[in-house]
């Protein structure tokens, strides 16, 4: 199921993206990699015009990994601002952008959390809610996460809540276009 504004996250559309999973991410045979790949670099099997060469084959090829990931709509978002503020990119010039991605899929899981939380309507989980805003808010702003000690505590007291509206998050799966 892809995931949307409705839910908190963004549309992920691959063919919106620079392929920027493929670059950010480490390779590891452990988590479901043929070949070990540092983070921040290209793929071999990235192509020039960002898209991945062997996408239809990526079971075949020993990376079953890749067509699981979700982004949570972070990587279009990332790439939108990487043209808007620089134009035509490179492959190596998506390297050294790369680690923007992992900043702003957590920022998409924090604005999934929120939504689901204020759907769950409990007074507990709309506090938390509004708690969690101005993290979000901050870091679109700032592009780090800071949670002040009041909210981390009200947080760690709320974790079982946390926990179970975030579980059928972690279930859902979507189909994927190729990159």
């Amino acid at each position: 199921m892809g995931r949307g504004a409705e839910d908190g996250g963004w549309p992920t559309d691959c063919a919106q993206c620079f392929g920027l999973c493929c670059v950010a991410l480490a390779h590891q045979p452990a988590a479901g990699f043929p070949a070990v790949k540092a983070s921040d670099t290209v793929c071999c099997h990235l192509n020039d015009d960002f898209r991945c060469s062997v996408f239809e084959r990526l079971e075949a090829e020993g990376f079953p990994i890749c067509r699981a990931y979700d982004c949570y709509g972070a990587g279009p978002v990332v790439s939108d601002r990487m043209r808007a503020e620089w134009g035509p990119w490179t492959p190596p010039m998506v390297a050294g952008a790369a680690g923007h991605l992992l900043g702003f899929r957590e920022l998409a899981r924090l604005r999934m959390l929120i939504v689901a939380l204020r759907r769950e309507g409990s007074p507990e989980a709309v506090e938390l809610a509004a708690r969690l805003d101005p993290v979000a808010d901050a870091f679109r702003r700032t592009g780090r996460v800071e949670i002040d000690a009041e909210t981390a505590q009200f947080m760690r007291w709320h974790e079982p809540l946390i926990s179970a509206i975030l579980a059928p998050l972690k279930e859902q799966t979507k189909p994927r276009e190729g990159p």
